[in-house]
């Protein structure tokens, strides 16, 4: 049995979402839509339907989004080897939403890349908790990565 004493959470909102299209748009002046429309992952009944090019842009963005998070909480390169996280998303409408669909596949890409944690296999991220709720006022995700 593994005891982990410290905690980050990151936080993923509107907030956050409009101060990194602000960064987004400074680096791509000709961009003209926003690179991360939602504050939660898109589900796997979105992105299994894109076509391939569209499916590796939006993983590329979300890969991009994550590694700038990481570094607003100045969490870059922390080399986590080991954890647990959980994934609580908040969205802004009641329509049905499935756990097993909301797999944070692009996030946790994210993190690796950003150095946060070593890698995001069974080895290192274990166990993995996905939850759901509403928040109409403010729709989120918060990650928690005990370690």
């Amino acid at each position: 049995m593994v005891i982990f004493i410290s905690v980050i959470k990151l936080v993923i909102d509107n907030q956050s979402l409009d101060l990194y299209s602000k960064y987004y748009f400074k680096q791509h002046p000709r961009a003209r839509k926003s690179p991360i429309p939602f504050s939660h992952h898109p589900s796997i009944n979105q992105w299994m339907i894109m076509k391939r090019p569209q499916m590796n842009a939006t993983k590329q963005k979300w890969k991009d989004f994550m590694v700038w998070v990481v570094s607003q909480y100045e969490l870059t390169d922390k080399k986590i080897n080991k954890c647990e996280m959980r994934f609580v998303t908040y969205f802004e409408t009641h329509h049905r939403h499935d756990n097993d669909n909301n797999s944070p596949k692009f996030i946790l890409d994210g993190l690796t890349e950003s150095g946060l944690i070593v890698d995001d296999d069974s080895e290192h991220v274990n166990p993995l908790i996905l939850e759901c709720y509403v928040d109409k006022k403010n729709p989120r995700t918060e990650i928690y990565i005990y370690y």
